[in-house]
């Protein structure tokens, strides 16, 4: 049995900077993403597909892969768990691909499980009982190339995983063209390219390795695949683990964007809930940004509402009309709604009373129907006219007329 050595000893293998670097940043989101894996079953499939394939991944260097063989008592046993890790990590990325876009399967067996299982199974089968191993070898795809059971042991192992990549990218692809947000779909097709580089490479290590079991080619062609298919291999693993990022970071950038929101909604919110205490909403602390935000919408919306009401026909056509000669659009800015709710809020302020027959035009006006981020900027452009000079000046002279 061969000794083990230090973790980064080659023993005939060359490891390589960027398989180095592939390894850490496998491991960086596979603890990064842990504590996502308890929450949905996409996230722990997912999760999982990292895991297998960062631990696979590490079995490839020379140290580790001798340490178990070493100490299971077993010729390269780490082949075996190497490549059954893989075919976990490809099955993993379909259950996470499948839970987007046909998530009412649930949590059951189907049967692209069975077929893993099948596969991890005849995996064991030819190399325990079948596969040549009278010792210890550091590649054990060189040395065994050519031989019959052995090739029929990897193509086991390609032909599942090939399968299993193609089904991942053409529900990549279809989820993508359903994803409403631009940074998820651009992180799910940057996925579904991945996945279809690790088809590319299976088709290349397929046909290589059936070509060497019937003598078209040697060994002299050993390097350039192996180059070959660790360059497609790396570039997969790359696509997919930003492509699996990017949908993170724009939840996060999202969470700084709502909370951007909510802050410059907060002079509005204030003023206008100041003279209408009645429609805050009485609940607990709540801890997510969007919901927050959500909660400022409603109440900023339901002042507006209640202020509608000491808004008179006459104020509502000068502010349409101050807001034209200051230069705003009607069409498409709140500037007229802005001046009439502050000269309503200070209105209800000095003690007014309701003016009859206002009600029929609601204080959202030009904002129903939008969907919740253009009705959040429409809001922010409200705040900043409302605050405005523009808004103090329409102010003043209101006030003046209604004292005088």
């Amino acid at each position: 049995m061969t000794p083990s050595g230090t973790l980064f000893e080659t023993h005939g293998r060359e490891v390589k900077h960027v398989e180095i670097a592939v390894l850490i940043m496998l491991w960086a989101v596979t603890v990064w993403r842990g504590p996502s894996a308890v929450r949905t079953v996409k996230q722990r499939a997912l999760w999982t597909a990292f895991a297998a394939l960062t631990l696979s991944m590490t079995l490839r260097l020379p140290g580790v892969m001798h340490a178990l063989d070493e100490w299971a008592g077993v010729n390269n046993l780490s082949t075996l768990v190497k490549h059954c890790l893989g075919v976990i990590a490809a099955g993993a990325v379909v259950d996470f691909v499948v839970a987007i876009a046909r998530p009412e399967t649930g949590r059951r067996l189907r049967a692209r499980h069975y077929v893993a299982l099948t596969a991890m199974a005849v995996m064991a089968v030819l190399f325990v009982f079948f596969v040549p191993r009278p010792h210890e070898v550091t590649d054990f795809s060189k040395e065994n190339a050519g031989n019959g059971w052995a090739t029929a042991y990897y193509l086991v192992f390609v032909v599942y995983l090939g399968i299993a990549m193609a089904i991942a990218t053409r529900l990549f692809w279809g989820s993508a063209r359903h994803a409403s947000a631009r940074w998820l779909r651009t992180g799910v097709r940057l996925m579904g390219i991945g996945t279809a580089v690790g088809v590319l490479y299976t088709l290349v290590r397929f046909g290589y390795m059936t070509t060497r079991l019937t003598g078209l080619t040697d060994g002299t062609s050993d390097i350039a695949v192996d180059d070959t298919t660790d360059a497609l291999k790396y570039l997969a693993i790359g696509f997919i683990l930003v492509g699996s990022s990017i949908p993170a970071f724009g939840v996060a950038w999202r969470t700084v964007q709502d909370g951007r929101r909510h802050r410059q909604l907060q002079p509005l919110w204030q003023d206008l809930t100041a003279v209408t205490p009645d429609i805050v909403l009485r609940t607990g602390l709540l801890r997510s940004p969007r919901l927050r935000l959500y909660r400022r919408v409603i109440e900023i919306r339901d002042a507006s509402l209640a202020l509608d009401a000491y808004a008179g026909d006459d104020i509502r056509v000068r502010a349409r009309s101050a807001a034209l000669r200051a230069g705003f659009d009607p069409a498409t800015s709140p500037a007229a709604e802005a001046l009439w709710t502050r000269a309503a809020r200070e209105g209800k302020a000095r003690g007014a009373l309701p003016v009859a027959g206002t009600q029929e035009q609601p204080a959202a006006e030009g904002m129903d129907g939008l969907d919740f981020t253009t009705e959040v900027d429409k809001l922010v452009q409200f705040a900043r006219i409302y605050h405005s000079p523009v808004a103090d000046e329409f102010l003043t002279s209101t006030s003046q007329e209604a004292t005088a």
